[in-house]
């Protein structure tokens, strides 16, 4: 019974990469928007999920917050408005240590054998549909002067993700991140600790995915930890509710679009 309860503490470290019995609260946020010059309408909108630990020692999701900023008469009056759920909800205690463990790994899984079954093949109505908002259709089209075998070769590469290692290489996944100014486009996970608290960005803007994850710990941003673990993504979509716009963000299937941008490009 000693060597079950040892290895149980054993586990729990390594999964969380801090101890378990720690940790008091796990929020994920994401949000996205304009900062500057903003449009009449909601210009900026965000979203906060809280998982609390409770008497048992495992968490629930207990608070949604949902924010938006919205502009009228021509960007001339603003308003912040915000609500607030209280839930109390029993989430999944092991996808939530799923979650922490693979926070802190470094996988570098970005690539074509980790994504195969999990990103859709582009149809051919849906390739071509992306070629016209691109402006980019001279590449698919078929007439007289054009090579309708030359169009059906490049259909048939991007459908078998041909160059895709080569599209990968084109993203920053080092830890030079940008920061844009005037919009935003991030999710921040934040681990509350009795002795410290460990954040995760994700910054979108950078590319479709958020990777990489951008590790640091009480708010020092000079000292940052990057790297690539997709299963982060995946863990997320499987806590939070479907219908949202965090769960939208991590969606790993959004890659098939941005790929075929980038092959039509190059």
């Amino acid at each position: 019974m000693k060597k079950i309860l040892l290895f149980i503490a054993f586990y729990s470290i390594i999964a969380s990469g801090q101890t378990l019995d720690t940790i008091k609260k796990i929020e994920i946020y994401y949000g996205n928007g304009a900062q500057c010059f903003p449009i009449d309408g909601i210009y900026a909108k965000s979203e906060k999920f809280v998982y609390e630990k409770i008497s048992n020692g495992s968490f629930e999701l207990a608070k949604y917050y949902k924010f938006w900023k919205t502009s009228k008469n021509n960007a001339t009056v603003f308003s912040n408005d915000s609500s607030i759920t209280n839930l109390n909800k029993k989430c999944d205690n092991k996808v939530l240590l799923e979650l922490i463990n693979n926070l802190n790994t470094d996988n570098q899984n970005f690539s074509y054998s980790f994504l195969k079954q999990k990103i859709d093949k582009p149809s051919r109505h849906r390739i071509k549909k992306i070629g016209r908002e691109m402006d980019m259709f001279f590449i698919l089209k078929c007439d007289g002067i054009f090579d309708c075998e030359n169009r059906n070769d490049v259909i048939d590469s991007i459908q078998k993700f041909n160059r895709f290692d080569e599209y990968v290489s084109t993203m920053n996944l080092t830890n030079n991140q940008i920061r844009v100014i005037g919009s935003f486009d991030y999710a921040r996970i934040t681990i509350t600790s009795q002795n410290n608290i460990t954040s995760y960005d994700f910054l979108f803007n950078n590319n479709i995915i958020g990777q990489p994850l951008i590790k640091y710990y009480n708010r020092n941003y000079l000292n940052v930890y990057c790297y690539v673990n997709l299963v982060v993504n995946e863990k997320i979509r499987e806590l939070i509710f479907h219908n949202t716009i965090t769960n939208k963000a991590f969606n790993l299937k959004k890659i098939t679009d941005s790929y075929v941008r980038w092959y039509l490009e190059h």
